[in-house]
């Protein structure tokens, strides 16, 4: 195999010591080993003997599809002293549920092994940070795909109350990638990881607008990260055909920067947006007909795309934000604190996540002051948000265009994804998550509608 560089992954991991960075906050990484390329296998079996010794037990989470592709065969390498297996069923695959999570750790805690492993992508990974958070053992997690970030993530995609939240969970202290595996996984597993990293555009943008607006912290150095690996491995993709391996290895570590970025940051602002709301709500649903799609990374790639001409309207060149003419700031104000609260326009659909939207809405502390502030700033600002936002629209139009040469899934017809279902969480970004994006943008200017009628004329 060829040799690769990863320059984003080894300057992240130089940088993340703990200094404190321009942006204010000193960013920490919990000690981490990667294990990137070819021989992956064999040189992480031997750090295992190195750092628990040959007596060491394990117990190795996978499931019957990861279990085939590398689970079996990393365990025959591995010279541990008693290795437990748990394997899930592959068809359908997992569901990582808090019940779930709370099984496994119990099963961990009653074998108490010294170390926790999964072999597997996005549930495999999750459910074993959690496990190994609940059980307070180190994990290690063994990659089988490039199809999402969870990896280096300090947090879990636990589905709760049957709805996907974000949970903390115990980084792993080691993620084996051994490219000969990667490569062999599925095509479709490649499109989602790059799906995923669609997302770091519309996630810069309504960071950095989040900044503008309402002042919350930007990190400049952190979202460069995220958003130049994502560039980097959607560059590379376009030479599927003649170099798949440069392609799988430039997003493999994308997929690590970004859940790296996350971990740096303490929260998944680097990386994921109003797109992510819309395909949580979607993965929650069961929206998703078409099976062979049903895979996070394809649905926010997919939301991403149905997203984009709203934000395009609102915040393109002859956007709805470039026509703002002089703005009475306490007219809207005023306007502002007469709505109807959130609890007696709820949409009829939405009750069964009454109590999510609940919990996020709490979060939001919005009094006359701070909305006069935030008016006052986007009066002040909008010829700089508009500045960063036209070229970011531009450039995540240019990777759709060339995920689409690679064959990736982006329209709602061929995920099979209902009528009823697809403009529902368009609708209710600003409830379902407690996240600034453009949607609240709109809605603080009374202008939401713009931007709603702009996604619906496009699906």
């Amino acid at each position: 195999m060829a040799h690769h560089s990863y320059p984003f992954l080894d300057e992240l991991k130089a940088r993340f010591g703990g200094q404190r960075c321009p942006c204010g906050k000193a960013h920490r990484l919990a000690p981490v080993e990667v294990i990137l390329g070819e021989g992956a296998f064999d040189s992480s079996a031997r750090g295992l003997l190195q750092r628990y010794g040959s007596g060491a037990s394990l117990w190795v989470l996978s499931d019957e599809r990861t279990e085939s592709a590398a689970g079996a065969r990393w365990k025959g390498a591995v010279r541990a002293g008693n290795i437990s297996s748990r394997i899930l069923p592959g068809d359908p695959s997992p569901v990582p549920t808090l019940e779930l999570a709370q099984a496994l750790s119990a099963e961990v805690r009653a074998l108490a092994p010294d170390l926790v492993v999964g072999v597997g992508s996005g549930v495999v990974s999750d459910l074993v940070k959690k496990v190994s958070l609940d059980a307070d053992l180190p994990n290690w997690c063994v990659a089988t795909a490039a199809s999402v970030d969870a990896y280096g993530s300090a947090m879990s995609a636990i589905r709760l109350a049957g709805y996907h939240r974000a949970v903390p969970a115990r980084p792993s202290e080691v993620i084996v990638c051994d490219l000969e595996v990667i490569v062999r996984a599925p095509r479709r597993l490649f499109l989602a990881g790059l799906g995923d990293l669609l997302a770091k555009y519309l996630a810069s943008l309504d960071w950095r607008l989040a900044a503008r607006v309402t002042g919350e912290t930007y990190c400049e150095v952190v979202g460069g990260f995220a958003l130049g690996s994502a560039r980097r491995a959607i560059d590379a993709a376009r030479a599927w055909e003649s170099d798949p391996e440069a392609a799988l290895s430039a997003l493999m570590e994308a997929a690590l920067v970004s859940g790296f970025a996350m971990q740096a940051f303490g929260s998944s602002r680097p990386a994921a947006s109003a797109e992510h709301t819309v395909a949580h709500f979607w993965e929650t649903v069961g929206a998703a007909g078409a099976t062979e799609h049903d895979l996070h990374g394809i649905l926010v790639g997919a939301a991403t795309k149905f997203l984009l001409p709203g934000y395009t309207a609102w915040l393109g060149a002859a956007g709805g934000l470039a026509r703002l003419e002089k703005l009475d700031v306490e007219e809207r104000v005023l306007a502002l604190e007469r709505e109807a609260p959130w609890q007696a326009t709820l949409e009829p659909a939405l009750m069964p996540w009454r109590r999510v939207i609940a919990e996020e809405q709490q979060r939001k502390v919005l009094d006359r002051s701070m909305m006069t502030r935030r008016l006052q700033a986007l009066a002040r600002e909008k010829d700089q948000i508009l500045a960063f936002a036209q070229p970011l629209l531009a450039e995540l139009a240019e990777a759709m265009e060339s995920l689409e040469g690679l064959g990736f899934p982006f329209s709602l017809e061929t995920l099979r994804i209902a009528e009823p279902q697809r403009l529902l969480p368009v609708r209710n970004v600003r409830l379902l998550r407690d996240r600034y994006t453009a949607f609240d943008l709109a809605h603080e200017l009374g202008r939401e509608g713009e931007l709603l009628d702009s996604i619906a004329a496009g699906a």
